[in-house]
């Protein structure tokens, strides 16, 4: 991948965060390549179109907003890569943290973004400072 797809999927990532923290899918919606598809590795369902993806995120944001949730994120990197990868400050069922993948297409739109557990992938940091207050504000 270049590091010009690389820069598209981290501002990517960086605006779904802010949908996350702003209760708002207009953050991110015009990213989203037409054949975009959305998948969890905590659900059976097939992955979700471009349509349905729209539909449950700002259903899903508009519950978070109502429920008062607070979401906390921390961008992390490929280990080799340098590829991005969005880490979930809650913890999945397995006891480790979900993350984010996101592929951008070849026109810089998003074509794919799954949640996946962080232990897939062999991420690092840039700041192990700020990796550790994150750490420390869950």
């Amino acid at each position: 991948m270049s590091d010009k797809t690389y820069e598209n999927e981290e501002l990517f990532l960086k605006k779904l965060a802010q949908a996350y923290t702003e209760y708002n899918a207009e953050h991110i919606l015009p990213f989203l390549a037409d054949d975009f598809g959305y998948s969890s590795f905590w659900v059976a369902a097939p992955d979700l179109t471009k349509e349905k993806y729209t539909d449950y995120i700002v259903g899903k944001l508009a519950t978070m907003k109502k429920l008062n949730t607070i979401n906390k994120f921390f961008m992390m990197y490929e280990q080799g890569t340098g590829k991005p990868f969005l880490l979930i400050g809650s913890k999945t069922p397995q006891g480790d943290f979900g993350c984010f993948d996101v592929t951008a297409d070849t026109d810089g739109k998003i074509a794919k973004l799954a949640i996946m557990p962080s232990s897939f992938y062999h991420l690092g940091y840039k700041n192990k400072e700020d990796f550790d207050k994150f750490l420390a504000s869950l």
